[in-house]
């Protein structure tokens, strides 16, 4: 799911890539860029966009880092 949860996320908050790009500090190309998986987000940037967004950490995990959690370290988070 990646970066789809991304952008279905970015804009059930109501915010445009445009937005997003000028929160972390980015133009909106580069940010167009990252969502569109043609370069990836700095853990930086990924830690900004998970704070405006409410992301949890399964969501940040799936979209910033592709690795698989067991679940017993999600559960004590």
């Amino acid at each position: 799911m990646g970066l789809r949860l991304l952008k279905s996320k970015r804009v059930l908050k109501g915010l445009t890539q445009e937005a997003i790009a000028t929160k972390i500090g980015i133009n909106t190309k580069s940010y167009n860029m990252k969502e569109n998986a043609k370069n990836r987000f700095s853990l930086e940037e990924a830690a900004k966009i998970s704070q405006y967004l409410d992301l949890n950490l399964e969501e940040v995990n799936d979209i910033f880092l592709h690795i698989k959690l067991p679940k017993s370290n999600i559960e004590r988070g």
